[in-house]
């Protein structure tokens, strides 16, 4: 095993041969049975004098050709998620010739206020029954703070917030509300929480439900059976890194797209998606070539008063759908979810 893997991803390859094993793969696992649990650091080791220490993982007992490739799909993985947004972090390299990007324009657009809260107030279910039935000057308080651009945010962190005010100061009394779309669609616009006014057109059906009030689930769902949306204005987020040009290029919807809302303190958090993907060209050049297109992200919380997230994905189920890996690969995408802050947008 290469001396850069460190003794976590260590612990995270015992664990994956194990069941490895019990899926008839011949590789020995002796050494194994001794493990402690993988998220407890391990013991300080004390190596007496007379104890030689090996020197290489032929002498562990490992066959070396198994591990190699593990490991290094371990550490690929990671590198799959550096590029969701690294593009904007001033720290990255400059893009070589052929990895352009242009920087993205995080400042949400100016709003009228009034046409926006004009919105809220209209909105109705799918049985022409108000959603807001009085006044709520805590909502439209709220709201005000929202499209205030004097403190950071992104469009992203706007739309998300918008939802979730709408399903926490609602006055309608039941917890399932599908709305009249076009009228959503009427909000979504004036609220310019999209860069591109033609996707909230494409928009066929919201469905809140509201069980857990701190808790709202959207549905979101489309006209077409599946809904690109580009990122950046169709230019992406780039960043050249490991070997190769990183880049996020598009949202995918497949016909319908889900997740849930709560506030974590300040922040809005966004978890539990579904039918969505972040679609782009994210590998690995050198020892090993790697190539992936599809990120499934997991959740998003976005840090209040900037333009960061914190933002958990792993690679997509899609991903081994449409393009050929390795069975290993497959197996060490169920264990392996990233985690990083970083600016995000769309």
């Amino acid at each position: 095993m290469s001396p850069g893997i460190s003794v976590r991803l260590k612990r995270l390859a015992k664990v994956l041969a194990d069941r490895l094993t019990m899926l008839e793969v011949q590789v020995r696992v002796s050494s194994i049975a001794r493990r402690s649990p993988p998220t407890r650091s391990p013991p300080l080791r004390v190596v007496r004098q007379t104890e030689r220490v090996p020197t290489c993982a032929c002498e562990t007992g490992l066959p070396p050709l198994r591990w190699i490739p593990l490991a290094v799909a371990i550490h690929v993985l990671a590198l799959a998620f550096v590029p969701l947004g690294a593009a904007l972090d001033p720290s990255s390299p400059p893009l070589p010739l052929g990895c352009q990007v242009e920087k993205p324009v995080t400042i949400p657009a100016p709003v009228n206020l009034k046409q926006v809260l004009g919105d809220v107030y209209a909105l109705e279910d799918n049985h022409q029954e108000k959603i807001f039935r009085w006044p709520d000057p805590t909502m439209e308080q709220k709201m005000a703070d929202l499209f205030d651009l004097s403190a950071p945010k992104s469009k992203l962190e706007q739309f998300y917030t918008m939802l979730f005010l709408v399903s926490r100061y609602a006055s309608y009394p039941g917890s399932e509300i599908t709305f009249d779309a076009p009228r959503a669609v009427d909000l979504l616009l004036s609220s310019k929480v999209f860069s591109d006014p033609d996707f909230p057109r494409q928009i066929a059906k919201i469905h809140l439900t509201r069980k857990h009030p701190a808790h709202p689930r959207y549905q979101v769902v489309f006209k077409q059976s599946e809904v690109w949306l580009p990122l950046n204005r169709g230019m992406g987020f780039g960043v050249y890194r490991e070997g190769m040009c990183q880049q996020a290029k598009a949202l995918v919807f497949y016909g319908s797209f889900s997740f849930s809302l709560t506030m974590n303190k300040k922040n809005v958090a966004v978890y539990d998606f579904d039918n969505v993907d972040l679609w782009g060209s994210f590998g690995l050049r050198g020892l090993v070539n790697l190539d992936i297109n599809y990120i499934s992200i997991r959740s998003v919380e976005f840090l209040k008063g900037s333009t960061m997230g914190l933002v958990k994905a792993k690679v997509s189920r899609r991903e081994f759908d449409t393009n050929q890996h390795s069975f290993l690969l497959k197996l060490i995408a169920k264990f392996v979810t990233d985690t990083s802050v970083q600016p995000i947008d769309w």
